[in-house]
């Protein structure tokens, strides 16, 4: 059983019950984030300690700052400065996080594979996970990309449009039925053209729609 991102740590518990429940007394339980914003991964280190053996993995570097709790490099900091998180918020360090590589995959049985997709630009070592199902295939696209082309550029110091541009890329060339973005609405029917969408505008030199 495999979990994408953390969210704050708000729900971290009640995301943790549910794992274990989802995953029964002796599955294997992954937590895989997108990236270290702790809209995403703040609830990481709760989550790990409430489901035993929980292997909890990012993209390098991302995966050593959450794993010491760095709110500088995670950006944390300016997020309390411009509002987005209260003062009192504090980043939990989540020691057992772990770095999962390019192209890494996570076989969860039944012919479900998740694979991990290096695509930085929003932040460094932000990674989306391509889901192969009998299904269909779905992008779990973190804050890479959204529906309509979307995209999330912020004035953070790990924010980079060339490797955005890059990451956009390398999406538009999956073929995937559905989109599942952090944010926002999903696509659960010819996804592809989102993906295509964003990486069309960059290609003319302008900078898709940005949801922040």
């Amino acid at each position: 059983m495999a979990l994408i991102d953390a969210g704050a740590g708000v729900s971290a518990g009640l995301f943790g019950r549910r794992l274990l429940a989802a995953a029964g007394p002796a599955g294997e339980r992954h937590l895989l984030l997108t990236h270290g914003h702790a809209d995403h991964a703040g609830g990481a280190a709760e989550m790990a300690r409430l489901v035993p053996a929980l292997d909890v993995r990012a993209g390098a570097p991302a995966d050593a700052w959450i794993a010491s709790g760095d709110e500088e490099m995670l950006s944390v900091d300016r997020g309390k400065a411009s509002g987005v998180y209260p003062a009192e918020y504090g980043f939990a360090a989540c020691p057992s996080a772990r770095p999962i590589g390019d192209g890494e995959q996570v076989d969860l049985g039944g012919g479900v594979v998740l694979t991990a997709v290096a695509t930085p630009g929003h932040a460094d070592g932000h990674t989306c996970y391509l889901l192969d199902a009998p299904e269909g295939r779905a992008l779990f696209s973190g804050d890479c990309v959204f529906t309509g082309g979307r995209i999330s550029l912020q004035n953070l110091h790990d924010a980079r449009v060339p490797e955005y541009a890059a990451s956009l890329d390398r999406l538009a060339e999956l073929e995937i039925d559905m989109l599942l973005p952090g944010h926002h609405e999903i696509s659960l029917a010819r996804a592809g053209r989102h993906l295509t969408a964003a990486r069309d505008v960059l290609r003319r030199g302008l900078l898709p729609g940005s949801t922040t």
